[in-house]
């Protein structure tokens, strides 16, 4: 992998990582306006918030943050020229025997 290349891919993780803890921080700070479970409500009355607060955004941070990068990483094209569906070895269909096979089952009585 060439350093140019490198260097972009670096820069793409930066920028959705950053997009994503910014979304994952925009969603937190609805939440506490729209007082979603009195949570608003519950750290203004608290007499310590900021522990919670950092908490809060943190979590939703880095939630967000990672799902944005895995998303980002899983949508990058491929060096693949396969024009078929994932890997594995399927048999060819026409040497499999297909047959219908009647299974006998008992009928009980509730």
């Amino acid at each position: 992998m060439t350093k140019r290349i490198e260097q972009s891919l670096i820069r793409l993780l930066v920028w959705n990582a950053f997009a994503g803890a910014l979304l994952g921080c925009v969603f937190a700070a609805f939440l506490l306006y729209m007082d979603v479970g009195g949570l608003g409500t519950l750290l203004a009355r608290a007499e310590n918030p900021l522990p919670a607060l950092f908490l809060l955004f943190g979590g939703f941070a880095v939630t967000f943050g990672c799902a944005v990068c895995g998303t980002a990483i899983m949508a990058l094209p491929t060096d693949d020229q396969d024009d078929g569906p994932g890997g594995g070895h399927r048999e060819d269909e026409r040497d499999m025997e297909l047959a219908l096979i009647p299974i006998p089952v008992r009928a009980r009585r509730k």
